[in-house]
């Protein structure tokens, strides 16, 4: 008995040395927390080992190992090199990185990824010719442009390198490579041998600024564009029909291009539509509008009326002709348009064939004349317009548009004029000017020929978003032709020779267009452009070279990016990921390409795509909802946003926060990026790390092999937590096969801060770091701890792999098993989670149990408020409950982890009740469970500080037993 109270004193919180108390310390007693990870986050010069290691020597590794799964390859939509890297470019290529990581250490996967750059284009050019201070040759041009290309492209490299992107950055595909610009001109052989090319003058939309030819992808609509939009009346020469008997008689049209109407050369109307003749009786004028829309008309000149009585169809005005005040003697006739409606407008059409697609193809079907009226600059170079009107030669469309209303109104023409039309007009992408329709000779890919082709091969392809799959659809049904030529001269050219004197492509040209392709391959591209009276060294033996010049033209961009699939060894990627905006550009070319060159001779085409699924992401916003760009002011740029001060001021996310922020964003639509959203991202990010330094410090010295629970000797907690982490790892392993990365990062948060940071690290660290350290219940825990840290390495490693290889690193080798990388585990012998650890009956007792302890917290707030609480640890707590119910037989088999669970120093089951200071009651399933809470008849514990030592200031019995052994 002696020998026992001396122990005890030993061990008391305090230790008499004469009449001085001192405390004393058992924190030292105590199994703390312990590892080498910290929650701070690494800055970019301590993230590029991680860097490395996670991504090039990883990428190296799973590229050259020996056994592998499937091969899937991501095939790269290829970053135009020029100029800084933005938000946008850090959203696609992470986001191409989280699938490609997925596919690695989820599937085993070979994972097949080569970046790649576009160069070729205007913008390069542009600037290449800024930077001279001389007139240089095609040749330099071209030099200047390559030197500016290959730089932008290694800053970009080194950019992009930060991103901790898996791939080999120094063995990219690159557009302006020779090798790359023969296989394109391969597919640009095949174009031409399966008959898709033809040379035509019609109108294409042309880029004034720029001068040169675009397509459709090419174009940016403004939807706040504003022109000058005219109503302008053509009197008719010999009126019949309804129309006989009446004087001064004149077709009414409406234009928004005013500068287009001195090459007028038709008015088409639609011979379904009703007209009518709209009377000014003060002129005795009489003019012809579609009837539906008079009512409108009329608001806009209040001198004339609705002619009443008179009704007729377009067919009654056909054959007549109309002339031009502005054109002595002209003669005009009116035609049927099928695209002329009575919606808007006059229901009478405006037709320039040279300046529109619709009256391009009215005047091919009636011979009429097809001259552009602007010259590539666009300004007036008086061809193809009346001679009247010839002063405007050399003046530019836009400062012609006045001096044209001004003559038209002096000679009675004009009926109304809004100055500031609102509509939505086509811009070139890369200037940011309004475009025109020009008629020009181009080169032009038959669409239509390979539509349904194409159509039919996007059968099998998969969308995400489903909605892309309509929206390519729509691109490709909408497309009958696809301007090829451009008249640029940073570009792969086009191989084709022209008569000298004609300016005709030499005939049967598709027969020499090998033989061209073979000498570019040998004498290169940049050689095409050298002058040269003589071209017999690009001619087949036989052809005299003098009688030829080479063209000029180049191919469109998206020409040279859409035969991207050339680099690939399989027939199709497994993905191609970019933004929205490609349906009409990269994807759609791309596809286009694909089928092209399957064909033989003209027919055969095979419908298959070059790609088995399409995901899509959108563009970053700014905190206004506006796309950001250079040009508006508003970027944040991701070496900003990873290093963090600036203005806006941010917090440094580093690599692997602005990676957490690509995944935690709804890429399928446009991403807001502000300061509020990338705080946000950081707090989430420390507290990824904060639960990775929780489950490592725990872990310090606990070795699986020798220190591991079974799971049939867990504890009911225990098993509950790795019955809700199979819950998690099965729904993640389902959204990253949806590409939902987003729900991916919601439900890890969730987890953590609802099953770990408050319900399961709450409950165990008294365990953890008060209970002897290979104690069973201790040992259960950290069993668990173990299989929640694999885990979750497993389910974040795509997204946040620089942390989960610093964690790796960490980790002893019994953990690793002595491999470099979380990527190098096998998924289903590491990290899937047994289906026995997916226990419904533990889920449902737990379920209960929480019900209770939220009616004992709710009583406990209340005491709280009261200021009559500081702790739970001082409470006991009484369940009075039928042992015969189904919840008091819950209870009876988890009696002995209920103070753990309610996380107070004691719990009885139908125990004493005296004198409570709460209570509260709780039904489950129909069964009452009265709960009471009172102060706690033991003392405070000075290790574990739970009431329920026998003695103040002593140990209680568990810490007691810990400390003497």
């Amino acid at each position: 008995m002696l020998r026992s109270s001396t122990r005890s004193l030993s061990r008391s919180r305090v230790l008499l040395t004469g009449s001085t108390a001192k405390p004393v310390s058992y924190s030292k007693t105590l199994q703390l927390p312990k590892t080498a990870f910290g929650p701070k986050i690494p800055n970019l010069e301590a993230a590029k080992p991680l860097i490395s290691k996670s991504s090039q020597e990883l990428y190296k590794w799973q590229s050259t190992r020996d056994t592998h799964g499937k091969e899937f390859t991501l095939l790269d939509g290829p970053p135009y090199a020029n100029g800084d890297l933005h938000l946008g470019h850090a959203l696609n290529k992470i986001t191409k990185d989280i699938v490609n990581r997925f596919e690695l250490i989820h599937n085993g996967a070979k994972v097949v990824y080569q970046p790649g750059w576009d160069c070729h284009g205007l913008p390069i050019e542009m600037k290449a010719i800024t930077k001279s201070d001389k007139q240089l040759s095609a040749k330099e041009i071209r030099k200047s442009c390559r030197d500016l290309a290959s730089y932008m492209i290694n800053k970009q490299r080194e950019q992009f390198t930060q991103f901790a992107v898996m791939t080999d950055f120094t063995k990219p595909y690159v557009t302006m490579d020779h090798k790359y610009e023969i296989d394109q001109l391969k597919v640009f052989g095949k174009l031409v041998k399966n008959g898709l090319l033809s040379r035509q003058q019609k109108p294409v939309w042309w880029g004034t600024e720029t001068e040169t030819a675009l397509a459709e992808a090419e174009l940016e609509y403004n939807n706040n564009h504003h022109s000058v939009a005219v109503h302008v009346k053509y009197p008719i020469k010999d009126p019949m029909g309804p129309l006989s008997g009446l004087s001064n008689v004149k077709l009414l049209i409406w234009t928004s291009t005013p500068w287009t109407l001195p090459a007028n050369k038709a008015i088409c109307v639609n011979t379904d539509v009703d007209y009518t003749v709209l009377h000014n009786e003060t002129t005795g004028e009489h003019i012809v509008v579609a009837d539906e829309l008079c009512e409108s008309l009329l608001k806009l000149n209040d001198e004339y009326v609705k002619l009443e009585g008179l009704s007729f169809t377009g067919d009654k005005l056909l054959g007549m002709q109309y002339s031009n005040p502005l054109s002595q003697g002209s003669s005009y006739p009116i035609l049927h348009g099928d695209h002329v409606t009575s919606s808007a407008g006059t229901g009478l059409v405006h037709t320039a064939p040279a300046h529109g697609g619709d009256d391009y193809l009215i005047g091919k079907k009636h011979n009429l004349e097809i001259i552009s009226s602007v010259d590539g600059k666009g300004k007036f170079h008086g061809v193809g317009i009346p001679q009247e009107l010839q002063f405007l030669k050399g003046l530019h469309l836009s400062d012609s548009i006045w001096k044209i209303i001004t003559l038209y109104r002096e000679n009675d023409m004009i009926f109304h004029v809004n100055k500031k039309f609102k509509h939505s007009y086509p811009y070139d992408w890369r200037s940011n000017k309004p475009v025109i329709q020009r008629a020009t000779p181009q080169w032009f890919i038959n669409v239509d020929k390979i539509k349904e082709t194409a159509v039919k091969s996007l059968e099998d392809v998969k969308f995400f978003p489903e909605s892309g799959k309509n929206r390519l659809l729509s691109f490709v049904n909408n497309r009958n032709e696809w301007c090829i030529s451009r008249q640029r001269v940073w570009g792969v050219p086009l191989p084709i020779v022209y008569e000298r004197e004609t300016n005709e492509p030499i005939e049967n040209f598709e027969t020499i267009m090998d033989h061209i392709i073979e000498r570019m391959d040998v004498l290169g591209t940049d050689e095409w452009f050298e002058v040269e009276s003589d071209i017999s060294r690009w001619l087949p033996e036989g052809i005299d070279g003098t009688r030829y010049v080479k063209g000029s033209d180049t191919m469109d961009v998206w020409f040279d990016s859409g035969t991207s699939w050339t680099t690939m060894e399989q027939e199709q990627a497994d993905v191609y990921l970019e933004g929205s905006d490609q349906h009409r550009g990269w994807f759609q070319s791309s596809l286009l390409n694909k089928i092209i060159a399957s064909g033989v001779n003209g027919t055969d085409f095979k419908p298959v795509a070059p790609f088995k699924e399409i995901i899509t992401h959108g563009f970053t916003l700014d905190s206004k909802n506006d796309k950001m760009s250079k040009s508006k002011g508003n970027i944040i740029s991701p070496v900003h946003a990873m290093s963090g001060g600036g203005k806006p001021f941010l917090p440094a996310l580093s690599v692997d926060g602005l990676r957490l922020w690509v995944a935690s964003s709804n890429y399928t639509s446009d991403v807001n990026v502000t300061t509020e959203v990338l705080t946000r991202v950081f707090e989430n990010l420390k507290k990824i790390r904060i639960t990775l330094k929780y489950l490592l410090g725990n872990l310090n010295e606990f070795n699986r092999a020798t220190d591991g629970v079974q799971y049939d000797q867990l504890n009911p907690l225990d098993k509950y937590v790795l019955s809700k982490l199979v819950k998690l790892q099965e729904a993640c392993t389902t959204y990253y096969q949806e590409h939902n990365f987003q729900r991916v990062v919601k439900d890890i948060n969730h987890f953590v801060s609802t099953d770990l940071s408050s319900l399961y690290f709450d409950i165990s660290k008294d365990s953890l770091y008060t209970d002897a350290k290979n104690s069973h219940k201790r040992r259960s825990i950290q069993t668990v701890l173990e299989v929640l840290l694999r885990t979750q390495i497993g389910i974040l490693a795509p997204i946040q792999p620089l942390v989960t290889q610093e964690v790796w690193e960490t980790c002893s080798q019994d953990f690793t098993g002595g491999s470099e990388s979380p990527f190098m585990k096998d998924w289903d012998s590491f990290y899937k989670l047994p289906k026995e650890y997916s226990n419904a009956k533990v889920e449902d007792e737990f379920n209960k149990i929480w019900e209770i302890k939220n009616s004992l917290y709710k009583s406990l707030e209340v005491l709280r408020q009261a200021g009559s609480l500081k702790s739970n640890l001082e409470l006991q707590v009484n369940l009075e409950v039928s042992t015969d119910s189904g919840i008091g037989k819950i209870l009876l088999s988890h009696s002995e982890f209920l103070e753990d669970y309610f996380l107070v120093s004691k719990v009885t089951i139908n125990g004493s009740t005296e004198a409570p200071e709460t209570t509260a009651t709780s039904d489950i399933d129909g069964e009452n469970v009265k709960i009471s809470v009172s102060r706690s008849d033991s003392h405070k514990c000075p290790r574990c500080w739970k009431f329920v030592a026998p003695v103040e200031n002593e140990l209680c019995v568990r810490c007691d037993s810990v400390v003497g052994n």
